[in-house]
């Protein structure tokens, strides 16, 4: 009767086990759906939706640029066709819900494709916790996005050769997912690299003598081994299904070649930029959950060394690389790292690591049990705090979610509804943030000066660009009269535009501000196309800063966005008293704005009031400890005041942080002379 009693005990906390990871699986789930229900915020998404309202409505792939002023006619291998078709038809039947629908599908499924790789009842822990944290890095990029669709493909390839190589119909599915791929994103290329890898794997497994059983873990019999061989040669030519066909299929061969001549890129688009430094590598608040995915899986093939799999192993460490080199790489290495984990935790048990007397099925249940109710409390928590991420709608006085919508924050509508309602067309220069809302929002009456198309504008271009926006007023002249400009869209909803440039524009004779707020500031040249706008003229020496209806945003805390942005921008174009009283009003909605202390500190030290400046700057310090600029600004307040040591301190900070900085090193000699 006793081990009866037992036995029932055992199979008892083991259904509980089972059934709590259910619950996980299912908080997991409840959490993917709702996190890919994020607002659309993607800028390059309007592009995309401009280019598939092109194919459909002339049932054409375009060959050649259309959409700017600069690289009008230009050759284009329009690589992500396929995509833009299908993100404007759900657009154009359902709106911004439907382009989250859409989303919220093709996450899900690439979710559940992942579960199943590596859902066992008896092993159900491990998979959902490092699936968890793949969600959290996929977060990063949870925008509609072509690379959307190369990460479900990258499962789906994954499953083929992980788990159907043995059936005959493999052959042809990959050949079918490469040719969809193919027309969908430029990463197409990793469907003969994950082909290739594994060859590579198995002729190493066949010809080299590998340490412990590495031969022998994931071996291929050779039916499976012919069948790779003739899958790799058939995803090869699928490249060429595509309407470039040899020029379509090469190009992003053709883009890693030209990487070299490209850093421009990696140095100035942030999704380029490298995930972490040798100086960053050890901060782990910097892309967490990506670090530790690094660590687990590494981990992974430390624990399970003498039954490595090397095709997991070779993929792993590619992908690590890839994802090493961008940010936009990072949530492929983190279904690789999923994938390695789950190569190896099928060798791997509980028993190797716990002491005898806890090796017994009711304590490995209940201990299991355990950590999967841990697992489900801490994403219905997270998941709770997701829901009160969100900003202010100064328009209805309401506080808008970052989930579900369209973003009032991440682009420029009022300016682009400006152009839009009043019909205004022509050659507009523009950053580089705003070229794909424009081309969504404004075309084909607006032609931008450049967009997200980084491989059809060049390096040379793009540098050219990006001297003009830092204030080289002659090159800028120059493209004016290359390129027949007749108005410029200078964004402010992510930085402000640089000092110099607007306010050539604004003090220019040929150049007349038409439209300001807190999004953008857009110019039309002084020329007779232009001239039925020209009763828009605005005049900032006139400008009255709106007060902020305190009574109605109410008592809850809310980012003064909107007076921020117009006070760097007023400040910009020469007008520190108007930006001045922006700045205030921002700080009567948001006391502890840093932003606004920062640029009060500015305009008072540039006034020579450095007693007031410094009071500001302090304030601004205990909300942003590192911001230079703040800290630069503290050094000159404190030098002004005679405060000599206390300046050289701030000073030096600056120059550790940044040493190239002229005015800090400028400032740092008047220090250095005055203490002598």
């Amino acid at each position: 009767m006793v081990n009866k009693a037992h036995g029932m005990s055992g199979w008892f906390y083991k259904k509980v086990s089972q059934y709590a990871g259910y619950l996980a699986i299912a908080a997991l789930f409840g959490l993917t759906v709702f996190c890919a229900n994020i607002e659309i915020k993607d800028v390059d998404l309007w592009l995309h939706l401009a280019v598939g309202k092109h194919i459909i409505q002339t049932l054409s792939i375009p060959r050649a640029d259309f959409l700017s002023c600069t690289v009008a006619n230009t050759p284009w291998i329009d690589h992500e066709w396929l995509f833009q078709t299908l993100v404007y038809s759900a657009y154009s039947h359902a709106g911004i819900e439907g382009l989250i629908n859409l989303k919220v599908a093709v996450v899900v499924l690439t979710f559940v494709l992942l579960l199943f790789l590596g859902y066992s009842r008896e092993q159900q822990l491990g998979p959902i916790i490092v699936l968890l944290l793949v969600l959290l890095v996929y977060q990063f990029r949870l925008t509609l996005r072509p690379d959307m669709f190369s990460l479900l493909f990258f499962v789906l390839y994954i499953c083929l050769l992980g788990m159907n190589l043995d059936k005959r119909w493999s052959l042809w599915a990959a050949v079918l997912v490469q040719i969809i791929w193919t027309n969908m994103h430029g990463f197409f290329i990793f469907g003969p690299i994950l082909v290739l890898t594994s060859l590579a794997a198995e002729w190493m497994k066949r010809r080299i003598v590998l340490p412990f059983e590495w031969n022998q873990i994931g071996r291929l019999s050779d039916e499976e081994y012919r069948r790779l061989r003739w899958m790799f040669l058939l995803v090869i030519l699928s490249c060429l299904a595509n309407p470039y066909f040899v020029q379509g299929a090469w190009y992003p061969v053709k883009v890693l070649f030209s990487i070299g001549g490209s850093k421009i890129f990696f140095a100035h688009i942030q999704e380029l930029q490298k995930p972490f430094t040798w100086g960053t590598i050890l901060d782990w608040q910097l892309y967490f959950q990506y670090k530790l995915l690094i660590v687990v899986s590494f981990s992974s093939f430390v624990l399970n060394r003498r039954k490595v799999d090397v095709n997991a192993l070779l993929i792993w460490f590619v992908f690590l690389l890839f994802s090493l080199c961008a940010l936009r790489n990072i949530v492929f290495f983190a279904f690789t790292a999923y994938f390695a984990f789950l190569a190896n935790f099928q060798y791997l048990t509980i028993e190797e690591f716990l002491p005898a007397r806890w090796n017994n099925a009711k304590f490995q249940a209940i201990w299991s049990t355990a950590l999967k109710a841990v697992v489900i409390i801490w994403i219905i928590n997270y998941g709770h705090q997701l829901m009160f991420r969100g900003y202010y709608d100064f328009d209805k006085f309401e506080r808008k979610s970052e989930f579900g919508g369209l973003s009032q924050r991440n682009f420029a509508h009022k300016a682009a509804d400006f152009l839009v309602y009043n019909h205004i067309r022509g050659n507009f220069f523009n950053d580089f943030n705003s070229g794909a809302y424009l081309v969504g929002r404004a075309s084909p009456d607006i032609k931008v000066f450049i967009d997200g198309r980084t491989e059809v504008y060049g390096a040379k271009f793009y540098k050219n660009h990006r001297k003009i926006w830092e204030g080289d007023t002659a090159l800028f002249e120059e493209a004016v009269n290359r390129y027949h400009l007749t108005g410029a869209f200078l964004n402010s909803v992510y930085v402000p535009a640089p000092e110099k440039f607007i306010r050539y524009l604004y003090d220019s004779e040929d150049w007349t501000l038409v439209y300001f707020d807190y999004d953008a500031a857009i110019f039309l040249r002084d020329i007779p196309e232009n001239a039925p706008w020209n009763r828009y003229r605005i005049d900032l020496a006139q400008w009255q800063t709106q007060g902020a209806e305190l009574l109605k945003i109410g008592t809850f805390k809310v980012d003064p966005y909107r007076y921020v942005n117009r006070a760097y921008a007023l400040y910009n174009m020469g007008f520190p008293q108007k930006a001045e009283s922006e700045a205030n009003e921002a700080l009567r909605i948001e006391p502890y704005n840093a932003k606004s202390h920062k640029l009060l500190g500015k305009i008072y030290n540039e006034r020579g009031e450095y007693a007031r400046g410094f009071e500001y700057l302090r304030k601004a310090k205990l909300t942003e400890p590192d911001d230079i600029k703040i800290r630069y600004q503290m050094a000159l307040a404190l030098y002004h005041l005679g405060e000599i040591q206390k300046a050289e301190e701030q000073c030096q900070r600056v120059l550790s942080r940044s040493p190239k900085a002229q005015d800090a090193q400028e400032l740092m000699s008047l220090i250095r002379a005055a203490k002598q």
